[in-house]
């Protein structure tokens, strides 16, 4: 997931730090979770932006539903596709966000 997010914020003009580095002007942090049911399986998404001092300013949250991979329950069976369309949105939604910050 963290290499699907770098490349999508590069590709937007966005620069992700890492956890420790103190220069980040927004935090990131995501909550996941994976329900299969039947021949689908569906990663439910929280990712919440926070500021330097521990504000959260923003939340995206969605959820991504594709068959399971080789019938397998849980995180198994999360295809790495899926993954990719929950970073492409993470990203999408981040970059709007920030485009649409004043001040």
């Amino acid at each position: 997931m963290t290499e699907q997010l770098q490349t999508q914020a590069r590709q937007r003009g966005i620069t992700l730090a890492g956890s420790m580095d103190q220069s980040a002007t927004h935090i990131l942090k995501g909550y996941f979770s994976v329900l299969t049911e039947g021949k689908n399986t569906t990663v439910i998404y929280v990712w919440d932006i926070y500021d330097p001092a521990g504000n959260r300013l923003h939340r995206i949250n969605g959820q991504e539903t594709a068959a399971t991979v080789n019938g397998a329950e849980g995180w198994t069976g999360v295809a790495p596709a899926t993954m990719q369309a929950i970073a492409n949105t993470t990203i999408d939604q981040f970059s709007s966000w920030l485009g649409g910050r004043t001040g």
